[in-house]
């Protein structure tokens, strides 16, 4: 049951993903003139995608229904959160809006308080 039900999740969630892919192409077309640049966002959101059409098309194969896929759709939740926390936060290449910068300071108010 539980199975059924991430299975259900997860394709609803590769379907948006995919529509996202596509609407971030057309935006990227407009805005830089090219649909796809390789930058470390889209790369990782590439690889996000293919994980997940991975664990979708292991699940026709019996032998892979249950913990083989389940490990699956686990390393693809990981890859969402390194595309998400990581890169936005690194901030490079062209998505670099939402960077996360340290003040210069904040290495000697550790150092100091310890």
């Amino acid at each position: 049951l539980k199975d059924s039900w991430s299975y259900r999740v997860i394709s609803l969630g590769f379907t948006l993903l995919t529509i996202g892919i596509l609407c971030g192409a057309v935006w990227a077309n407009e805005a830089w003139g090219s649909y796809w640049n390789w930058d470390p966002k889209e790369t990782w959101v590439f690889i996000t995608w293919t994980i997940f059409a991975i664990y979708l098309h292991s699940r026709t194969n019996p032998n892979w229904k249950g913990s083989n896929s389940v490990l699956v759709a686990s390393i693809g939740f990981l890859i969402i959160w390194i595309c998400y926390f990581g890169i936005n936060l690194l901030g490079i290449g062209l998505h670099s809006y939402g960077s996360f910068t340290l003040p210069s300071n904040l290495f000697r108010l550790i150092m100091s308080t310890s």
